[in-house]
């Protein structure tokens, strides 16, 4: 699994996946393959959806009062290689055991648990 150290907030410092928000007029697929050519350089073929997560009001940090619903994707890169741009200081490829070792949030370890089921690595 590709992880990005996040030099941003919310989760500033905490391991995550590369993302973003959607934009006006894509679809949420269309917006994980932009996102990660912006974020890692990467060009991806999205393989379908893994995961889904939800971050209630407040969960993002204070005076964050909006819920955040992430679609995780299961993607292999097709092209490019790794830069990062400004908002990820650092990353990682990683095995879902590897990942319990870095500080990542509570929903990165669930979803390393669940990839981990997978055997796909």
């Amino acid at each position: 699994m590709l992880v990005v150290r996040r030099a941003e907030a919310p989760h500033l410092g905490l391991w995550s996946f590369p993302g973003g928000v959607v934009e006006a007029g894509e679809s949420p697929l269309e917006a994980a393959v932009r996102e990660t050519m912006e974020e890692v350089g990467l060009r991806v073929r999205v393989e379908g959806v893994f995961d889904v997560v939800t971050y209630l009001p407040g969960e993002l940090g204070k005076g964050n009062w909006n819920q955040v619903v992430l679609v995780d994707y299961l993607a292999k890169p097709v092209g490019g290689k790794v830069v990062l741009n400004g908002e990820s200081s650092k990353f990682r490829w990683v095995t879902p055991s590897e990942l319990n070792g870095l500080e990542t949030t509570s929903q990165m370890r669930g979803c390393a648990a669940r990839f981990a089921e997978l055997k796909i690595y």
